[in-house]
């Protein structure tokens, strides 16, 4: 199972940033997070992560990769078809031709 690991807002427990491996170390872009293949290959960078930034420690852990960031982003299962689709489009468009 591939893992990865996160940064965890302190209100609400929802992924802020995943560790990318640059230099930067972090990145909100889900796409640019760094693939684990396994917990164990991932300890040694997470606990470095947590004795850079002893504050945030108990935010940054591994976590199994999940395909769809959205199940993390409180989106209730209603509202999930919205991330995918393009703008409305403009239902009176034709009425202006």
């Amino acid at each position: 199972m591939p893992y990865c690991i996160t940064l965890r807002s302190r209100t609400d427990a929802r992924i802020t940033g995943w560790y990318d491996g640059s230099g930067g170390r972090w990145s909100t872009d889900h796409n640019r997070r760094k693939v684990f293949n396994k917990k164990s290959d991932a300890g040694p960078v997470c606990h470095e992560l947590r004795s850079l930034c002893p504050r945030n420690a108990e935010v940054i852990n591994i976590e199994a990769k999940l395909d769809d960031p959205s199940v993390d982003s409180g989106i209730s299962p209603s509202q999930h078809h919205l991330l995918h689709t393009g703008p409305t489009p403009n239902r009176n468009r034709a009425e202006q031709q």
